[in-house]
């Protein structure tokens, strides 16, 4: 199989974005997953007061 060498990989480029760059990206997926969380949470509720409607419903 064909394989690189530690040299071959020392010569090829690596482009990477800016700090700047990257601190937003960093920055928009802390926010994401702050969006995640609060919507599991808000889902959870809802279940539950599903769950609670409907063992009153049946009582």
């Amino acid at each position: 199989f064909l394989e690189i060498s530690g040299r071959q990989l020392e010569t090829m480029p690596v482009n990477l974005p800016s700090l700047v760059e990257q601190q937003a990206i960093g920055s928009f997926f802390s926010h994401l997953d702050d969006l995640i969380t609060l919507h599991q949470r808000k889902l959870e509720l809802l279940r539950n007061i599903k769950k609670s409607l409907l063992d009153k419903m049946f009582v």
